[in-house]
C-alpha cells in the first residue's frame, strides 16, 4: 500500500510544469500586453552611463572661464619636483625679481619699497632683499619662491648658497625637487621637459606678485600701522 501511495504522490515532470506555467502565463496576458520588465544587471556599461551628466547642462556646476589657484609666496613643496623658466643673459628678468621682504613669527610676508626698506634697514633685523622667483611644479602648481640672498659682505650662509644652486640646476632645463639636509640639496628627475612639459599658465609675473602680496601686505610709507606695532607691539 505504502509503494502505491508513494508512487502517486511522485514529483511532476519538468515538462510538465513548463506546460502549466505557460498556459498560465497565457491566461494572464490574454486581456492586456504589459510592458516587459529589464533584468538588473551588475557592473554593466550601459548601468553607468546613467550617471553620466550631460556636458552640455554642466554651466549648472561649474564655472567655464575658472582662474588659475591662488598665488603662494613660499618654497616648493616638500618632495615636489619643480621647475623655473630661464632668463636670458643681458635681458630684462621677466619671471623674476628683486625685492625687500619684512617677514615677522607667525605673519605673512610683506614686499617694502625699497625707499621705505632702505630707511628702516638699519633699525629692523625683520627686512631683507630677496629673489622672488616664478615656478611651477610638475603637478601644474604655480608659486613664487622667495630665494634668500647672501649679504655682500660677511660670511655666506649655506642654506642661501645651497638654495641658489638648486635654482640654477632648475632653470638649466629640468625637474628637480629639494632635499634638506643640513642644508638644501636636490634631486633630478628622470621625466625630461620633453616628456612631461611644464604647465605655466598666462599670468604675468606682475600679477602673481600682486596675487600674492594684496594691498593690505605692501608697504608703502614709513607711517605704515606695521612700524608702530614693531616699535611697540601689539594687543590684538
Amino acid at each position: 500500500m505504502s509503494t502505491l501511495d508513494n508512487t502517486n504522490k511522485s514529483d511532476p515532470r519538468p515538462d510538465q510544469i513548463a506546460a502549466e506555467i505557460a498556459s498560465s502565463l497565457k491566461k494572464s496576458n490574454s486581456g492586456s500586453h504589459p510592458d516587459p520588465i529589464a533584468p538588473v544587471t551588475v557592473g554593466e556599461p550601459s548601468d553607468a552611463k546613467t550617471f553620466k551628466i550631460d556636458q552640455r547642462h554642466m554651466e549648472d556646476f561649474i564655472n567655464p572661464e575658472m582662474k588659475p589657484g591662488v598665488v603662494e609666496c613660499r618654497r616648493p613643496p616638500k618632495g615636489t619636483f619643480f621647475t623655473v623658466i630661464p632668463e636670458r643673459e643681458g635681458e630684462d628678468w621677466r619671471n623674476r625679481a628683486f625685492y625687500f621682504v619684512l617677514e615677522m613669527e607667525g605673519r605673512d610676508p610683506h614686499i617694502v619699497e625699497p625707499p621705505v626698506a632702505k630707511i628702516k634697514l638699519d633699525e629692523e633685523d625683520t627686512i631683507r632683499p630677496v629673489l622672488i622667483v616664478r615656478y611651477v611644479t610638475m603637478t601644474g602648481q604655480e608659486g613664487l619662491w622667495a630665494v634668500k640672498l647672501n649679504p655682500p659682505e660677511g660670511k655666506a650662509n649655506r642654506w642661501n648658497t645651497s638654495a641658489m644652486n638648486v635654482l640654477n640646476v632648475a632653470e638649466s632645463g629640468t625637474w628637480v625637487r629639494i632635499i634638506s639636509k643640513n642644508e638644501y640639496r636636490y634631486q633630478v628627475s628622470n621625466k625630461t621637459l620633453k616628456d612631461t612639459p611644464p604647465k605655466f599658465t598666462d599670468r604675468t609675473f606682475e600679477q602673481m606678485i600682486g596675487e600674492a602680496f594684496p594691498p593690505d601686505r605692501r608697504i608703502k610709507t614709513l607711517d605704515h600701522p606695521i612700524w608702530e606695532e614693531l616699535a611697540n607691539g601689539r594687543t590684538k
